[in-house]
């Protein structure tokens, strides 16, 4: 049984519905859906309230996760290590540590998030062709990676996978999703979301998908600066080098993979 499914067992047991432990933790019932899901993780910070709300500890709802960790033979003395290597880390450095984990273990699962690829254009020969159309939804294509809203992450050549989504006027509108990878655009975009981006033209103001100096970014821009809604980071001065590859239509629901 894995960590999301721990946390819904233990909330169920608790007598709490989604919205009532989203609460108690701070959070949105959004987030805490994500959570049971498996399309995102708490925090530190939220996890440990987690412990304390579910009346429950790291051993219960980690146990599966730390049995594998286990089974690849990882000796105390080498937990320790990166143990003592992790708190001399700031505050910045911790969270930027915890989301590229997030953001890799759930890049690892993408066969669960993503549970309908769109058929290739050989599927749809009448000759050869066992694939029932769907009226109701279109294929989109979804970036394997990410886009940081945060510090930055390398963008090498892009790689797009499309997968069928509900038909709706964002996902018609849009040219394709990228994860986001940080936490710089709280609270409107949280590491591990998906946002739904196209090729309008952009203004600033307008939150955008761009890339500076080899590095990807997802801001909001601002008059010769990229500016996040976090206020705990700074706005990131824009250079020569700044392409903008499109403009952020919204958030992707993943409910619209259902």
């Amino acid at each position: 049984m894995s960590f999301a499914s721990r946390l819904r067992e233990q909330r169920i047991q608790m007598n709490l519905t989604q919205a009532e432990l989203a609460e108690a933790l701070g959070v949105t019932k959004g987030a805490v859906g994500h959570y049971e899901a498996g399309l995102n993780s708490p925090k530190a910070e939220v996890l440990f309230k987690v412990f304390e709300v579910l009346q429950c500890d790291a051993n219960y709802l980690f146990q599966d996760e730390m049995s594998s960790l286990r089974e690849d033979t990882a000796s105390p003395e080498e937990m320790e290590m990166l143990v003592k290597k992790f708190r001399l880390l700031d505050d910045d450095g911790k969270e930027f540590i915890l989301s590229s984990l997030s953001y890799a273990v759930k890049k690892k699962a993408k066969t669960i998030i993503f549970p309908q690829r769109a058929p290739s254009c050989e599927s749809h020969s009448l000759e050869n062709s066992n694939t029932i159309e769907s009226h109701n939804k279109v294929p989109l294509k979804f970036s394997e990676q990410g886009g940081a809203a945060g510090n930055g992450v390398y963008l090498g050549p892009e790689s797009f996978v499309e997968y069928m989504v509900e038909d709706n006027e964002l996902t018609r509108r849009a040219a394709f999703a990228v994860p986001v990878c940080g936490d710089s655009m709280e609270p409107k975009f949280h590491n591990g979301d998906f946002v739904l981006v196209n090729f309008e033209s952009v203004e600033p103001g307008d939150i955008a998908l761009v890339t500076m100096d080899g590095y990807g970014y997802i801001k909001k821009l601002g008059e010769g600066e990229l500016l996040s809604l976090n206020p705990k980071y700074k706005p990131i001065h824009m250079t020569e080098d700044l392409r903008i590859n499109g403009k952020v239509l919204g958030l992707f629901n993943p409910d619209w993979f259902g």
